[in-house]
């Protein structure tokens, strides 16, 4: 079962990236269709019967005894650190270093903002009833902001970009439900809301370049 999810999770979202790769008219009209399937899923996983049923049900196949890990803490920030090292060290993304950075600061303020405010609005109790703040999930909002930066960076490049860092950041997604911190529905509400931040800042960035690179109107003075 345990495999099951990861090699979903990774399938999905692998299939997301060579969506948006390969040019198509899909990928170009819909741009928001792949984070706006995953947080459906999420809440109807997180809300709705039968569907429900399946997150406890997850848990049955891990070892009450296993030991937790805090690899999750890391690999959230993997697919950005590989997004600055390659840019760091010469191989062109689509933008340079300082504005990646920027990009990647303002995708986790806006899926921070996001994230925060439907933690304390939902009141999700967490599966090791630690608080309420299990939905979304934080980690995995933040790895797939990563994710998503790699993937607009370099998945023009090699679609093995985008699949390395989707790979990583659904992982983490899948470390949260190891380590008992979070359901399912919690884990792909935050894939979306990661992805769809870092989509609003590419996507926001476009749109002023485009306007500040329309021509004045010259106005015509009748003599």
């Amino acid at each position: 079962m345990r495999r099951l999810i990861l090699s979903t999770f990774i399938l999905a979202t692998a299939l997301h990236s060579i969506a948006d790769t390969i040019p198509s008219p899909l990928s170009k009209k819909n741009p928001w269709i792949v984070p706006a399937a995953l947080f459906s899923t999420g809440v109807l996983v997180a809300t709705t019967p039968p569907f429900n049923s399946f997150e406890p049900s997850i848990y049955n196949g891990f070892d009450p005894k296993r030991t937790y890990t805090e690899v999750d803490d890391y690999t959230q920030y993997a697919p950005a650190l590989a997004v600055f090292a390659l840019s760091a060290s010469g191989i062109k993304g689509k933008n340079r270093l300082p504005a990646q950075v920027v990009i990647y600061g303002l995708s986790n303020v806006t899926g921070g903002i996001i994230t925060q405010s439907l933690k304390r609005i939902v009141n999700r109790e967490r599966p090791d009833k630690s608080d309420n703040r299990s939905f979304p999930s934080g980690h995995t909002t933040t790895a797939f902001i990563a994710a998503e930066l790699l993937h607009q960076e370099y998945g023009h490049r090699s679609i093995w970009y985008s699949i390395a860092g989707y790979g990583t950041a659904a992982a983490t997604g899948y470390l949260r439900l190891y380590n008992n911190k979070h359901w399912l529905g919690d884990v792909l509400a935050g894939a979306a809301v990661g992805i769809a931040s870092t989509k609003f800042i590419y996507w926001a960035k476009a749109a002023l370049r485009n306007k500040s690179t329309k021509p004045t109107p010259v106005a015509v003075t009748a003599f």
